[in-house]
């Protein structure tokens, strides 16, 4: 069966554009649109990624060509739907899967609700605030502290995701909530290791994959993607230092 090239360029965007919007590393959506526009028929392919769009152009055996681009708005972090993406490119290659077929799942892992809820959620973030605690020798209080600081952060940003405001909103109030936790625990008990508790509070926020992929896109030569997501990443950095030190400086009035 002879697929036209719009429905290659269809399918084939839609699997980088799920992808790169659930942060996956800009070569690895350029190769997956790349894999799945030739395994459909596209005799060549030239893909261009940026974190905010997808660019994609097909050529057929008769040298007929299309160009389409995807624009991608919102960006999060769900490794799971990128695992299902390359799975299913991977199937469709083997020629294990028809197109239709693709199609549908990739709507389907596109709309499908992923992840964990509210509440598995913040017990998760505050088991790596405790646990990061551990790590700078603090004792059980610090702990405990530490782990209901994370939880507040996850909490602050579910809520103000749930209003959709900014990424940086959530990061600066979570930063200043950890901190206002800190120095309030060590007011009450001078004794606190206040900063055990501020580290593990924001360990939530540390943008890691943002910073990974930033410099595994730098690496590969995608230098645009690399330093986009680098600026993000360091604008999250900023965001959060920002309200540690506002909640810090509430001590000192």
């Amino acid at each position: 069966m002879v697929i036209p090239l719009e429905q290659i360029a269809k399918i084939a965007g839609l699997a980088g554009e799920i992808m790169l919007k659930n942060g996956a590393e800009t070569y690895r959506v350029e190769e997956t649109m790349e894999h799945i526009a030739k395994a459909c028929g596209a005799v060549k392919v030239e893909s261009f990624v940026i974190p905010t769009g997808v660019f994609l152009t097909v050529h057929d055996s008769s040298e007929r060509m299309l160009t389409s681009m995807w624009r991608v708005r919102a960006r999060t972090i769900n490794l799971d739907r990128v695992s299902k993406v390359n799975e299913l490119s991977r199937r469709l290659a083997d020629k294990r899967i028809t197109f239709n077929d693709a199609y549908d799942i990739l709507h389907h892992i596109d709309l499908e609700r992923t992840g964990f809820s509210l509440v598995p959620s913040m017990l998760a973030s505050g088991v790596i605030g405790g646990t990061t605690a551990v790590l700078q020798n603090a004792g059980a209080f610090e702990i405990l502290g530490a782990f209901g600081a994370a939880l507040t952060v996850r909490y602050i940003a579910h809520v103000v995701s749930r209003r959709h405001g900014v990424q940086i909103t959530y990061e600066f109030i979570g930063g200043m909530a950890a901190a206002l936790i800190g120095v309030l625990l060590a007011v009450l008990y001078p004794e606190t290791n206040r900063d055990a508790i501020i580290i593990g509070g924001i360990m939530p926020l540390v943008p890691g994959v943002a910073i990974t992929n930033a410099i595994r896109d730098v690496m590969v030569g995608d230098l645009l993607s690399g330093l986009s997501r680098g600026m993000e990443a360091a604008l999250t950095a900023m965001a959060v230092t920002m309200g540690v030190v506002i909640g810090l400086a509430v001590h000192l009035l």
